[in-house]
């Protein structure tokens, strides 16, 4: 089957760079023939179930993961985890650092996948908010196949200057990983809601420990359904 090199990384979810990589590493069953990737279709089906990846064919519908109506942002940053002192002294090593603390995915493809994807849209627009905050977020939604939305909480060890909107150093990361749009859409409005806030602004700062970190999301999330 031959398929150009920006129509195999869509059917794979990852990034034409990422895929390009691979190739040349010799780690995906592809090759490249006149300007074309050529490959056999069973085997790289069987590579991608391999590294909990999935195969969709060109100009087909992508099946989304069913997705919980009730969700809200204390269990997608429950999944996703909190950590603290991570280091680094520019926007790509802080996110390096963080995409190895999340403990979501099963393989080291996904991993990359991911660190790929968050670096491409760096390039594109700074992540970086205001308030010494960022969400660090892929371009699209990455399907992950029973991986659900998550958001992974990142305390850096500095801050570290991540040409945010209003140029204050940044210091708490939020990994925002989700497989549609429209889960995106619903957790990032959450999640603005609670960065409106000057006091829970503060509070980030104050670094606060996971028990009192949780509890106060829980609280910003009855707020946030409240009529």
């Amino acid at each position: 089957m031959k398929l150009q090199l920006k129509e195999l990384a869509a059917a794979l979810n990852i990034t034409p760079t990422t895929a390009e990589r691979w190739i040349r590493q010799g780690r995906i069953p592809v090759r490249i023939k006149e300007n074309h990737c050529v490959f056999s279709l069973a085997s790289l089906k069987k590579w991608a179930d391999a590294n909990s990846l999935t195969y969709t064919s060109p100009g087909a519908e992508i099946q989304q993961v069913p997705e919980n109506p009730v969700d809200n942002l204390h269990a997608a940053m429950e999944r996703g985890g909190v950590y603290y002192n991570i280091e680094g002294g520019s926007v790509e090593e802080v996110i390096t650092a963080g995409v190895n603390s999340i403990t979501c995915f099963d393989t080291q493809g996904q991993r990359e996948s991911l660190h790929e994807s968050l670096l491409a849209r760096e390039e594109l627009m700074s992540t970086g908010i205001g308030k010494g905050v960022a969400i660090p977020h892929p371009r699209t939604p990455l399907d992950y196949g029973e991986i659900p939305a998550f958001i992974t909480t990142c305390f850096l060890k500095n801050p570290v200057d991540y040409k945010s909107v209003d140029r204050q150093p940044v210091l708490v990361l939020f990994f925002l990983i989700c497989p549609s749009s429209k889960r995106h859409l619903h957790l990032l409005a959450r999640l603005s809601f609670c960065l409106r806030e000057e006091e829970f602004i503060k509070f980030l700062n104050q670094i606060p420990d996971p028990a009192a970190f949780f509890k106060k999301i829980a609280e910003l999330d009855q707020r946030f359904d409240a009529p």
